[in-house]
């Protein structure tokens, strides 16, 4: 297929898929339309690679599976974090799957340097990537071959029937009533009105159309010509010089290297500008062990010795907890940081200083793995005190992961596989993500601090009050067992009444393309009772007001003021 024959596609395509998006997000809420329009999207640019007969490399195609999946969690999770987080992946995976699409590497075996330079490349160009093309189809337009003349007589015979449809659909409506509500039917379920806000249809679809022309044509376009190497692509090497670059410190490995890259000085591969030897490295990492090893004595005679142990030194167990949770997270990830860089940036010439360097890491590594024990175990017990947040449970789930990565480095520092770190850091991070939507945050946050209240702790009826219809199936329960107290009940009574009457709005100009499961279940359990909660009262939420009877409501955000809820009694929280 020519190169402007394969810009008309692209921009016929373009236009369709605005169309559609037009159709999908005009006016409605986000929910079933995003994966819908999303999987469209992935078949179009598959099925238009491969008709421009693209070489695709369906190994740089596993991403797609946690981008579809992702694009599904947007119509399940109401939380707006974990929606915005969702669609940041998707766009993310996307970009690299177009900037790997046709490339021969293995996408698993390309450096975060060059997968990051992939995102934001696909990016820029969806941006600005669709003014080439709309100059070629114009060229192509012009063509007389039979391409040409075949594409224009599409193109304008849509044009001059689309407006006879209307006219003719509108007077057979007219004339029937039966074909009018078939019609309203359909202008419902799409709701593309022809004659009013038409200028906000033309530009969102303008503006679909023109970001889906530019992104498909950054993943198509590399495959028709030799894709440019980015600033952070490495050269391929040879299989001597792998073998060299997987086996540092051994000699005759060197020596293959050293050959290599004299005879072929174009296959070299590139060295850091800022080299250490295995002395400096071998100092630094040896005095962080030493100081690592004696905060881990330290943690294990106070921390992991108990209460009494803590108390001794003046500390409360909760100030203590409070206290180290964040600088053992910062310091983990600094630790990760100087062992990548030392690696990096050491010469080891021999098999005994490979041997002392990777001794020295893993033994870095492995005290660093206490502190993460350390600090996922103070924030369970500042949890336990405190209760749980999105902050908290968001940094409890990063630790984890944080141990993965670690765990990558380790394969990364023996040379298990080519850029191992680099695959590790995107399975790391899609991981993350997926282990949020299958907690379902908001979820667990209230169901974990209703088990605190039912053990005779606090509960903050203000920040619950904050959580999404996600903990819908948790804050019922709670509301039906505080029938005998009536102004706890009537937090939670306003909460539900509140999010029935946005549901209640959503729900006038709903169509199928703004289905979502949790927003649909909720509505559905919300409606159900509706005769049994109050009277939604707009100021109860807002800031503080009062009524001038004595009784006040506050700002859910005032959390000084904010009540909570004992198994006995009705508190003002406390700091």
């Amino acid at each position: 297929m020519q190169r402007r024959t394969i810009a008309v596609w692209l921009v016929i395509i373009g236009v369709a898929l605005g169309l559609i998006g037009t159709i999908f997000f005009y006016h409605k809420a986000l929910g079933l339309s995003v994966p819908l329009f999303i999987f469209i999207f992935v078949l179009a640019g598959l099925a238009t690679a491969r008709a421009a007969q693209v070489n695709i490399n369906l190994r740089n195609l596993w991403p797609l599976v946690p981008l579809i999946i992702f694009a599904l969690m947007t119509a399940v999770r109401a939380d707006e974090l974990i929606r915005f987080l969702d669609l940041a992946a998707v766009l993310a995976l996307g970009g690299l799957v177009l900037g790997y699409l046709a490339r021969p590497e293995p996408l698993d075996e390309a450096t975060v340097p060059q997968q990051t330079y992939s995102v934001i490349e696909a990016s820029i160009f969806s941006i600005f990537g669709a003014i080439p093309e709309v100059g070629h189809s114009w060229q192509a337009l012009r063509n007389t071959s039979w391409q040409g003349r075949t594409v224009i007589a599409v193109v304008r015979g849509l044009a001059l029937a689309l407006p006879i449809l209307i006219v003719f659909a509108l007077l057979l409506g007219a004339a029937d009533g039966v074909f009018a509500g078939y019609l309203e039917d359909i202008w419902q379920i799409f709701s593309f009105n022809p004659s009013t806000q038409l200028i906000d249809q033309v530009v969102l679809t303008g503006a679909l159309a023109w970001g889906v022309t530019g992104t498909l044509a950054y993943g198509i376009n590399r495959g028709l010509a030799p894709a440019p190497s980015s600033p952070e692509s490495e050269p391929e090497a040879s299989e001597e010089e792998e073998e060299a670059f997987f086996a540092y410190g051994d000699e005759e490995a060197v020596a293959m290297q050293i050959t290599a890259e004299t005879s072929l000085p174009e296959k070299r591969k590139s060295r850091p500008l800022f080299q250490l030897g295995i002395i400096e490295s071998g100092i630094i990492l040896s005095l962080v062990d030493v100081l690592f090893g004696a905060f881990v004595l330290i943690q294990f005679a106070y921390f992991f010795g108990g209460e009494a142990t803590i108390e001794a030194r003046g500390l409360s167990f909760s100030q203590y907890a409070r206290s180290g949770f964040f600088e053992l997270v910062a310091v983990s990830i600094l630790t990760l940081g100087l062992v990548l860089f030392l690696d990096y940036s050491t010469l080891r010439g021999e098999r005994r200083e490979q041997r002392i360097f990777r001794g020295l890491a893993v033994l870095i590594v492995a005290l660093t793995g206490v502190m993460l024990v350390s600090a996922a175990q103070r924030m369970y017990l500042y949890e336990q005190e405190f209760g749980f947040t999105h902050l908290r449970v968001y940094t409890h789930v990063f630790m984890l992961w944080l141990g993965v990565l670690f765990i990558a480095f380790l394969l990364s520092l023996f040379r298990v596989k080519r850029h191992v770190f680099s695959l590790g850091v995107l399975l790391v991070t899609t991981g993350y993500l997926l282990m949020l939507n299958g907690m379902n945050v908001d979820l667990y946050i209230a169901q974990r601090n209703i088990d605190r209240y039912s053990e005779g702790e606090a509960l903050d009826l203000g920040f619950l009050s904050m959580l999404s219809v996600d903990a819908l199936p948790v804050i019922l329960p709670l509301h039906e067992s505080l029938a005998g107290r009536p102004e706890a009940q009537e937090w939670t009574g306003q909460w539900l009444a509140k999010e029935l009457n946005d549901l209640d709005r959503a729900q006038q100009d709903k169509t199928i393309f703004s289905a979502h499961l949790s927003y649909d279940q909720a509505w559905s359990q919300l409606d159900a009772m509706r005769d049994s909660l109050p009277d939604y009262d707009p100021r109860f939420f807002g800031y503080g007001f009062d009524y001038g009877d004595g009784s006040r409501y506050y700002n859910i955000y005032e959390t000084e003021e904010t009540p909570q809820i004992t198994p006995t009694a009705v508190a003002p929280a406390g700091d």
